[in-house]
């Protein structure tokens, strides 16, 4: 979901003819750095298509997810584009554009792991990105689960993995 300042975004940022957006590029494939460090992905494609609709430049501020709505509030930039949940909390800081894609959840378990629902994590550690929907729907309703907030979901794999 995009999240806008207004989508009739801020004249200068329309008269310069540049639209700068925050993300957090740890999201694979939605959005990521690529191995040119530039920031790619599904996301990054609608916000280019945006941008070409609007004959308008983009540019991208990666950061972490948690930071995103209070940097877009402090007007860092004109709209954040993420893999981001509509919520109630946050659609009374902000606004969001009309969904354009569904996801879905899932927790990631190593092959040796014999965790199949929520009932077999109980009193075990859950890794997951700080500030996500995930770490406030583990606090609220599986509090017998701990979860471990990381910055990103790949330290969060990396960690499994090892």
């Amino acid at each position: 979901v995009m999240l806008l300042a207004s989508l009739s975004v801020h004249a200068a940022s329309v008269s310069a003819r540049t639209l700068h957006f925050g993300t957090s590029a740890t999201y694979a494939p939605y959005e990521f750095v690529d191995a040119d460090n530039k920031i790619v992905g599904f996301d990054i494609d609608v916000a280019n298509a945006v941008c070409k609709e609007m004959q308008a430049e983009c540019s991208f501020t990666n950061q972490s997810f948690d930071s995103l709505i209070p940097s877009l509030r402090f007007k860092k930039f004109d709209a954040v584009i993420a893999g981001m949940d509509m919520t109630p909390k946050r659609e009374q800081q902000v606004s969001f554009s009309q969904p354009y894609y569904e996801g879905l959840s899932a927790v990631v378990v190593t092959r040796k792991g014999a965790y199949h629902t929520f009932a077999d994590l109980k009193g075990k550690k859950v890794g997951l990105e700080n500030g996500t929907t995930h770490q406030r729907y583990l606090q609220d309703k599986q509090q017998a689960i701990t979860p471990v907030a990381y910055d990103s979901y790949l330290n969060a794999f990396t960690d499994l993995k090892n």
